[in-house]
C-alpha cells in the first residue's frame, strides 16, 4: 500500500477515535427535560451509547392513508422491521366520518408495544381555523401557486418576542393543547417519543416553506419568530401539559435558527437529494453542518430522506448518523417505482441497496433493539 495511501487512512482512523471520544465525553448523560420519565431517560442513554457506532433504521409512515402500513413495506423488501417509525399528527383537529390520519397514536402506541422506536412530527395546520367550521380547509404551506394549499397564518410577535396579546397567540396555545392532548396519551400508554416539531423551519436560504418559518415583512426576523415559538412549545407542553415522555429532535435546518441547548436533545436534517444518482454517498458535509449547529455536541440524525446512505460509506466517512429516517410512499401499490414513492419500488433505492442496508451489522433493526 502506498505510504499516502496509508498515512491517510490512519489520520482519518485518529480523527475518528479523537470525535467518538469527545463526543463521548461531553454528549448530555440525560435528556433536556429535568424531570423526563424513567423509560424516557433509558431510550435516550441508548440513542447516546448508539451514536458514533451503529445507524437506527426508520421509516416514515403514510399518515394520510391509514389503509398502507409502511412497516410491513419495509419489512416485505427486506426481511426485517424498522426500529424506529415516524408518525404525523397532521389530521387531527379535523372533523367529518371517514377522515384518514386520525388513528396515529393508536398505531404508535402498537408499534412501541412490538418494542419499536417512535418519533412524531407535526404538520401543524392553520391554528386559526381551528375552532371554526373551517378548520377542514386548514393548511400549513407559507407559498406555492395554489392558493388553497396555503395558510397566511403567521407567528405573532413584537418587539423581539412573542405577542402574547395576540389573538393569533391564543390560537397557537390552541394548537399545542390539541397536540399535547395526544402526547398526553402517548405518555399514559408509557411510550416515549422522538419529538420533531416546527421541522424544516429554515426551508432553503432562510425562505421557510411552512408558517412557523415564513419569511416576514414587519421587520421581525423570521428565525427570531421560531426560536420563540420553540421555546414556548418547549415550556407549554413541559411545565404546562406535564409531559416529560418528549426527547427533542430540533431540524430546522439553519443554524441561526437554533433555539438552544437547553431545549434540543437532537440536531436533525431532511435531505432530499436529487443529485444522488445512487451513489449512496455518506451526505457527511451536510452531517458536518448538522453537527455545527448545536453549543454543545448534541447526536445528530437523518430526519427525512430519500436515498439511504450506504452504512460503509457512513463508517468510513465518519457520518454516523443516529438514524435515518426514509419518507413514506404517495402513490400505487407496493413495489412501483415512482417519484413519489420514497420507500416502495425502485425510484431511490434499489431492491438490493435496501437488502443490504436492512442486512448490515451496523444498521438496528426492530429485532436488534433493547427492551427499555
Amino acid at each position: 500500500m502506498p505510504i499516502k495511501t496509508t498515512l491517510a487512512a490512519c489520520l482519518l482512523a485518529v480523527t475518528t477515535v479523537l470525535a467518538a471520544g469527545a463526543n463521548a465525553a461531553t454528549v448530555r448523560t440525560a435528556p433536556v427535560d429535568p424531570d423526563a420519565t424513567p423509560k424516557t431517560r433509558a431510550i435516550y442513554s441508548y440513542l447516546r451509547a448508539t451514536w458514533g457506532k451503529a445507524v437506527i433504521a426508520g421509516q416514515a409512515d403514510l399518515s394520510w392513508d391509514d389503509s398502507i402500513d409502511m412497516a410491513e413495506r419495509v419489512h416485505a423488501d427486506t426481511g426485517k422491521y424498522p426500529a424506529l417509525i415516524g408518525y404525523d399528527f397532521m389530521d387531527y383537529g379535523r372533523t367529518g366520518a371517514g377522515l384518514s390520519g386520525q388513528h396515529q397514536v393508536e398505531e404508535a402506541i402498537a408499534f412501541a408495544a412490538r418494542g419499536g422506536l417512535v418519533a412524531f412530527h407535526w404538520h401543524w395546520r392553520d391554528p386559526s381555523l381551528l375552532r371554526t367550521d373551517r378548520v377542514n380547509q386548514a393548511q400549513f404551506y407559507a407559498g406555492g401557486d395554489d392558493p388553497a394549499r396555503r395558510t397566511g397564518f403567521t407567528i405573532p410577535m413584537a418587539n423581539g418576542d412573542l405577542d402574547r396579546n395576540s389573538p393569533a397567540f391564543a390560537q397557537l396555545d390552541d394548537g399545542i393543547d390539541l397536540v399535547a392532548a395526544q402526547l398526553r396519551r402517548l405518555q399514559d400508554a408509557g411510550v416515549t417519543v422522538l419529538w420533531r416539531p416546527l421541522h424544516e423551519a429554515a426551508g432553503s436560504d432562510g425562505q421557510g416553506w411552512f408558517w412557523w418559518g415564513r419569511a416576514r415583512s414587519d421587520g421581525e426576523s423570521a428565525a427570531a419568530a421560531h426560536i420563540a415559538l420553540w421555546r414556548h412549545l418547549y415550556d407549554r407542553l413541559v411545565h404546562v401539559h406535564g409531559l416529560h415522555n418528549l426527547i427533542w429532535v430540533w431540524n430546522g435546518q439553519d443554524a441561526r435558527w437554533y433555539p438552544g441547548d437547553d431545549v434540543v436533545d437532537i440536531a436533525g436534517y431532511d435531505i432530499y437529494d436529487t443529485t444522488d444518482n445512487r451513489s449512496y454517498r455518506s451526505q457527511l458535509a451536510t452531517y458536518r453542518k448538522t453537527a455545527a449547529m448545536t453549543g454543545e455536541p448534541k447526536p445528530v440524525a437523518l430526519t427525512e430522506t430519500s436515498y439511504i446512505p450506504d452504512p460503509d460509506a457512513m463508517a468510513s466517512d465518519g457520518a454516523w448518523w443516529l438514524w435515518f429516517m426514509v419518507w413514506n410512499d404517495g402513490s400505487g401499490p407496493a413495489g412501483v417505482s415512482n417519484a413519489d414513492n420514497f420507500w416502495t419500488g425502485e425510484q431511490y433505492n434499489s431492491n438490493a441497496h435496501k437488502i443490504k442496508v436492512y442486512q448490515h451489522p451496523n444498521v438496528i433493526t426492530l429485532d436488534k433493539l433493547p427492551r427499555f
